[in-house]
């Protein structure tokens, strides 16, 4: 059964007992809690019971109709809707919702697939949604909740900057002892690479923070991974994401009073201006399993088109690049499927014409030992006719003793 098979049966399962039995029954049967189940239930795009339904099904009240099970590859988008843009400025915007749906891959042949790029994967109707949704993409200016890889951000910098005024040559392997010590010495804690000056810093926590809400409301998954270096990765439909924030330096001269003979007439200092540099990774492709970078994306700040103006653009040409890789990735699995089974039928057929072979040249010997042997076969008969008829001819004379 293949993986998608899998999805589709665990989908149903799970779909008919929820709705036939609370959550916290059913988290117990399968050893997990209700929390997680709902987590689970969430990322496989199952629709659950309202909060209130078992409890008005057991006093016998009315309950709501239980939805239909939507498909496994849809996603539900939530942008703005401003009607008429002549009247945008009187009417207040509202929020529309939509659904990105993705075509069923079990429904497509290697013929389509080879003719099928990026977009070519959304349903009729699902690229305008997508359109509509990332271009209304926009950097609030005050964010009050931040994403949770932006909050250990904070924390962790703040704890590096406490540090390195603790231990000013922790860098080249000297640790003065001091015994009114405030913070306590370690590593660096992994976490999303992003280089600004302070000035800078809250302006691309809200880029950062934009982008990531963005990617998990495409059912994106994040992650830092473990290590001595700052990192990201983004994994959306198989194909994962990482990019670093830095913010960009001018070569700017030393001012008079601070020249001196030792120092050089010009120093490198921050400008304002952001830049994001993308890698992408073609992780999911069955014919390679090889991880690094297919391709690169940087993005900077321009005097007419700040970085925050955009994100747009980034998610619309990320999402087209995950689908494509999609698209290729899927296209070589049922060429690899195929190959399979046509190596598995062609072995079948060898073993066959070899099982065939083996009785055929086994019943030839069987012939050719009859036939090598046919003049043996021909004197045992005659010794048998010999030997049969002289058995006969006793018999009767024996019989004439006994007549007398």
């Amino acid at each position: 059964m293949s993986e998608s098979q899998n999805i589709k049966k665990t989908r149903q399962t799970l779909y008919e007992e929820l709705w036939a039995e609370p959550m916290t029954t059913v988290a117990v049967r399968y050893g997990i809690s209700d929390n997680g189940l709902r987590k689970r239930c969430k990322s496989l795009n199952i629709p659950l019971p309202p909060n209130g339904y078992w409890a008005k099904v057991k006093a016998g009240k009315p309950v709501a109709d239980r939805p239909s099970l939507p498909p496994y590859n849809e996603t539900i988008l939530s942008y703005e809707s401003h009607g008429d843009e002549a009247n945008a400025s009187k009417v207040q915007s509202k929020r529309k919702k939509g659904i990105l749906e993705l075509l069923d891959f079990e429904e497509l042949t290697v013929e389509q697939l080879e003719n099928m790029h990026d977009f070519d994967l959304l349903a009729p109707g699902s690229l305008e949604i997508f359109t509509n949704w990332c271009n209304g993409l926009t950097v609030p200016g005050r964010i009050q909740d931040y994403d949770e890889l932006i909050s250990k951000h904070k924390l962790e910098m703040e704890y590096r900057i406490e540090r390195d005024k603790e231990y000013p040559f922790r860098g080249e392997g000297i640790k003065l002892w001091n015994p009114l010590e405030k913070v306590k010495d370690r590593d660096n804690e992994p976490i999303i690479p992003i280089n600004v000056s302070n000035s800078q810093r809250n302006r691309a926590y809200r880029i950062v923070d934009t982008i990531l809400k963005a990617f998990r409301e495409l059912k994106g998954s994040t992650s830092v991974d473990r290590g001595d270096k700052d990192n990201i990765n983004i994994t959306i439909l198989g194909t994962t994401i990482s990019f670093d924030l830095c913010e960009c330096k001018s070569k700017r001269r030393y001012l008079d009073d601070q020249k001196t003979e030792f120092k050089p007439l010009y120093e490198m200092v921050f400008d304002g201006r952001l830049q994001i540099n993308w890698r992408i990774y073609k992780g999911r492709h069955y014919s390679s399993s090889e991880n690094t970078p297919s391709n690169y994306l940087s993005y900077i700040d321009v005097v007419d088109n700040r970085l925050e103006n955009q994100i747009p653009m980034m998610i619309t040409e990320f999402y087209k690049r995950c689908c494509d890789n999609e698209i290729s990735a899927h296209l070589d699995h049922k060429k690899w499927v195929l190959e399979y089974e046509q190596e598995k039928e062609e072995s079948q057929a060898k073993e066959l014409r070899e099982e065939q072979q083996k009785r055929e040249q086994k019943r030839q010997a069987h012939r050719n030992s009859l036939i090598n042997d046919i003049s043996v076969h021909a004197n045992n008969w005659f010794k048998h006719e010999q030997l049969s008829r002289y058995a006969d001819e006793l018999e009767a004379h024996l019989a004439t003793y006994t007549d007398e």
